[in-house]
This record gives C-alpha cells, structure tokens and sequence, in this order.
C-alpha cells in the first residue's frame, strides 16, 4: 500500500542501521525496477541516499544466475554470492536474514560481518530443508543441530 510504502521512506529507513528489502520490494521503494546486480546497486544507492546506513539488497526473487545480495555502506558495495538452491521451502528467508543480522550486531560483530554469517545461515538452512506438508515450506533453522540418516546430515 501507498501509505504503507511512505511510512517505511520517512518514519523508518532514515532511523534504520540496516534495511533488507528483496528486489521487488526495493522496486517498491526505490521507483528502481530491479531486475540484475546493476540495477540492485543502484537500489541499495538509494536506499542509503534515503538514511539508513546500509540496504543489503537481497538476489533470491532475480531469478538467474547465483544467489547474490548486494551489501552498500554509504562507501563501498560487497556481493555475497552463493550457488541458489531449487526448492519451494523458503517461507521465512527474509525474517531469518534480517535476524541473523541483528544477532550478530548485538554480538558485536560489523555490520558486514554480520551480513556474512546471515547470508551463510540462511543459505544452509534452505540447502538442508525439510519437505512439510504441501507448497512453500520453512527454512531448517536447525540444520546445524539436526541428525538424520536420510538426509546425510550430521
């Protein structure tokens, strides 16, 4: 909504640290249509223009080509690439990633780093899904912790 996308322009992106807005929803906010890395950049530009300190971009909805989420600081870009994983459970990646993030900010990690080890957790959560019921499933946030024969995860 009109009103929905205004709010998040002047009440919360000029207070947020970091924004995370997938391609579509930067598209939405930006005026940008983001469709490749290029106009991703460009996007996280804006954002940044617009007060946060840093928009990470994020790849999964440009459907070609690697996973890539496009880090911008107001300095310098950073691409976090990984290989995209084929499934339909990704309910949930954008929650996760924001906060994985926010957890590693309060552990004290850089905002980048932080983004590093989101990127990493959100991505092996996807790769070590679970089939759950039927359409779009969760992530395995506990892929790490999780023993299965069938799976060949240790």
């Amino acid at each position: 909504q009109d009103e929905a996308i205004e709010a998040l322009k002047t009440e919360l992106i000029p207070i947020a640290l970091v924004v995370t807005p997938n391609g579509p929803e930067a598209t939405a906010i930006t005026g940008i249509n983001v469709v490749d890395v290029n106009s991703a950049k460009a996007a996280a530009v804006k954002l940044v223009e617009m007060g946060c300190k840093t928009a990470v971009v994020k790849g999964g909805h440009i459907n070609e080509g690697p996973a890539t989420d496009i880090f911008y600081d107001g300095t310098s870009f950073h691409l976090f690439t990984t290989k995209r994983v084929n499934t339909l459970n990704t309910h949930g990646t954008g929650c996760t990633f924001a906060s994985a993030i926010a957890a590693g900010i309060a552990k004290g990690l850089s905002t980048r780093n932080s983004v590093s080890q989101a990127k990493a957790f959100v991505t092996g959560s996807i790769r070590h899904d679970l089939q759950i019921g039927n359409g779009h499933g969760p992530l395995n946030h506990f892929y790490e912790h999780w023993k299965s024969e069938e799976s060949g995860i240790q």
